[in-house]
């Protein structure tokens, strides 16, 4: 069920949706991705760390008039002249490594901006969570041998999975870095000319002129290492193309969009997809989304925009700035992150022998047309009473008996108590559910996380709340705001928890809510954080057995994961595999090594083939051995795979710019 402006009509007939795979990718934590990921989140650790004090120079040279607001509501202007006025604390990213940690191909990792890399990682651990795995596409050559291409999807299920990437602010950084870079070398060469009509036009004397030599030289050298080029990648770099470009690399076929509902985008991105489904136009969607303000390249600007408008907290102690819910509440912390959700039709989950994490009863998409940045109340309650009312009608549930079992995932951000999140969430609630709101718990992320704008962290951890029973605690919380009254807050660990109800809110008057329900075990036990997996939801062996089969192609087939990422152990080419099409009576050319990682533990897994190092140029002068040994290179494919008569496009997948970079490399 999916309304749409709280005035949508109900989808006929109604289609069972549920969440099979979930992941988070976080800040402050080595690589961003991680198997402890969820376990962190659930367990209520903290991700906010003391911003550098490069970053908070920066924010004070950008002459910052920033807006104060007082407790009555009045505001009043201050000129930011010292880093003492400036934003402190920041959830930022450490270092991420999209081909080390994924096997990401390196050759094309210069089209990706920074957020694009985030999503698509969190994408593919999504897929390993929901037991969706990649397999080698082999294609026929115009001499009828085969070649292993990629790992993608498989052919069944290639055409009828969605993706929807989703970011406030994709491309950005790459577009700061590229501006930063271009106009650093103009600097540099306007300086260089400076000093040039200095040094010719000077009469000084022999030490000054000395001088001058020595900086026209540093300058020059420094040109010569840092000269600006303009990148042919650059449209790719800074357009929204996460969608598109995670569709590429895995090969799906099916509906594919971006979105951007600003911080609310997540949660909205889930009901449009939630659409798809129910229309038909796919059984599946991967949502993907990824933010990061907090880089190097953007915390200057985004920090200040944050901290002109008033709604940025400025202290330096956590425990006194991230503060959810409180009376003392001020302003919030930016972030980071990425997250991907798996939704489904039950049927697809069914034909797989998966036993879904959840149920989505029902998702609502709506905008308030209020107010840039402040909330409607009496829109939002009004949306949720509605998306409540037909799940009730729809799922035969009633709103006050559920109540006990129910967790509400909060936006709160800690804004300012005056047209902030929180007064808005919690009168929704109380219009809602009446005097059963003390019953229900309340939950909160970004006490731990700060604000990773588009990230959907609620929405990943709504699902893993209702697959553990683990609810994270609602951090530093000291004094009741009178105005919100008594609040049932999480004060972390295990739940009686069945039923979520998560909303979230973006600039622009965006709302989103979803309302979900726990697939219950068969015999009701939740499994632990650190014992999360599709491999625990297998609940018909003999399906997912035969789902692989058909697949894959192979009567054995066998699963590992390399890279973090969920794949069918290559067992060389089937026609059923081959080019998507059923033509089995090419000459077999011999499956090159993997390379890959060592695999980790997954049902019915070997451990991965050992990596093929890369091909070193043969001894001698033959030109045609040196030809294919860069061709080896550039292709991975060994040279006693490759022959005179392979076309370099249609057999090796080498396009017209890899051509011109190895023809260049042939000269060379």
């Amino acid at each position: 069920m999916a309304i749409h402006g709280g005035g949508g009509k109900r989808q006929a007939p109604p289609v069972d949706l549920c969440i099979t795979g979930a992941a988070l990718g976080l800040p402050g934590v080595d690589g961003v991705f991680s198997d402890d990921n969820v376990g962190r989140m659930l367990r209520g650790d903290v991700f906010i760390r003391p911003v550098p004090e490069e970053l908070r120079r920066q924010m004070v040279e950008k002459n910052i008039t920033r807006l104060l607001k007082t407790e009555g509501g009045e505001g009043r202007f201050e000129y930011i002249q010292s880093t003492a006025d400036v934003i402190k604390l920041a959830a930022r990213s450490e270092e991420f490594d999209i081909v080390r940690d994924f096997g990401f191909p390196e050759d094309r990792l210069a089209a990706l901006d920074r957020v694009t890399k985030l999503a698509i990682g969190a994408g593919i651990d999504a897929l390993r969570d929901a037991g969706i795995p990649l397999v080698m596409r082999y294609k026929t050559t115009t001499k009828g041998t085969k070649l292993p291409d990629r790992w993608v999807l498989p052919d069944d299920i290639r055409d009828d999975t969605g993706v929807l990437f989703t970011s406030a602010f994709p491309g950005y950084d790459s577009y700061a870095e590229i501006m930063a870079d271009f106009y650093q070398d103009r600097e540099r060469r306007n300086r260089l000319a400076e000093l040039e009509t200095l040094r010719a036009g000077s009469g000084a004397g022999e030490a000054l002129s000395g001088e001058l030599d020595r900086r026209i030289a540093a300058l020059k050298k420094e040109i010569e290492e840092k000269t600006y080029h303009f990148d042919r990648r650059f449209l790719f770099r800074v357009l929204s193309m996460g969608h598109s470009q995670f569709a590429e690399y895995i090969g799906a076929r099916g509906p594919n969009t971006s979105t951007n509902g600003a911080c609310s985008s997540g949660t909205q991105a889930l009901g449009i997809a939630s659409d798809w489904i129910r229309t038909g136009r796919c059984r599946r969607v991967i949502v993907i989304s990824a933010d990061d303000i907090t880089s190097d390249n953007l915390f200057g600007w985004f920090g200040s925009g944050f901290l002109a408008s008033g709604s940025a907290a400025t202290g330096e102690v956590v425990e006194e700035e991230a503060i959810p819910f409180d009376r003392r509440r001020h302003g919030l912390i930016v972030g980071m992150g990425a997250s991907a959700l798996v939704l489904e039709s039950a049927d697809s989950a069914r034909e797989r022998g998966i036993r879904p994490i959840c149920q989505v009863l029902g998702t609502v998409v709506a905008n308030s047309a209020f107010h840039g940045s402040r909330l409607d109340v009496n829109h939002i309650r009004h949306v949720m009473d509605k998306l409540i009312s037909q799940v009730e009608a729809e799922h035969g549930i009633d709103r006050y008996q559920i109540a006990p079992e129910t967790v509400f995932v909060s936006h709160e951000t800690y804004t300012p108590a005056r047209g902030g999140s929180a007064s808005a969430e919690v009168f929704a609630l109380r219009h809602c559910y009446g005097s059963a709101t003390d019953r229900i718990l309340i939950a909160n992320t970004k006490g731990a996380t700060g604000h990773p704008m588009a990230v959907g962290f609620e929405d990943v951890v709504s699902a893993k709340i209702l697959e553990t029973g683990i609810v994270p605690p609602v951090p530093n919380f000291k004094e009741v705001d009178p105005e919100l009254g008594y609040l049932n807050l999480s004060k972390g660990g295990a739940y009686p928890v069945r039923y979520i109800l998560r909303l979230a809110a973006g600039f622009g008057s965006q709302i989103s809510i979803t309302m979900m329900r726990w697939v219950a075990t068969p015999d009701g036990r939740r499994p632990a954080p650190g014992a999360l997996g599709y491999a625990t939801r297998i609940e018909n062996a003999a399906a997912w057995t035969g789902w692989l089969k058909r697949l894959s192609g192979y009567e054995a087939p066998e699963v590992e994961v390399v890279k973090r990422t969920l794949r069918v152990r290559d067992q060389g080419p089937t026609a059923y595999r081959e080019n998507g099409n059923g033509n089995g009576n090419a000459q077999v050319a011999a499956a090159p090594v993997v390379p890959a990682a060592p695999a980790q533990a997954a049902p019915s897994a070997q451990a991965a083939p050992s990596a093929l190092a890369a091909p070193a140029a043969p001894a001698g002068d033959s030109v045609r051995d040196r030809v294919m040994a860069i061709i080896a290179e550039k292709t991975g494919y060994p040279t006693d795979m490759l022959d005179d008569d392979l076309d370099l496009e249609a057999d090796l997948g080498i396009d017209t710019v890899k051509q011109a970079e190895m023809f260049a490399a042939i000269r060379a």
